[in-house]
């Protein structure tokens, strides 16, 4: 699953349920989802964040 940056608000809609991401969230999505927000222009793919360590270092 990518991980994405959005960008514009943007409801994934499908049969069953909707989710609305909100400009501005980075979360990793399914495929499917990221590919059409990008697509829309609404989101960018982005690299996940990194892990903080137990000690409090990156």
């Amino acid at each position: 699953m990518p991980w994405v940056k959005f960008t514009a608000d943007h409801n994934w809609v499908q049969p069953a349920f909707t989710v609305a991401y909100k400009s501005g969230m980075h979360l990793n999505v399914t495929r499917a989802c990221a590919d059409e927000a990008i697509e829309r222009g609404v989101a960018v793919r982005t690299a996940a964040p990194k892990r903080e360590k137990a000690d409090g270092k990156t």
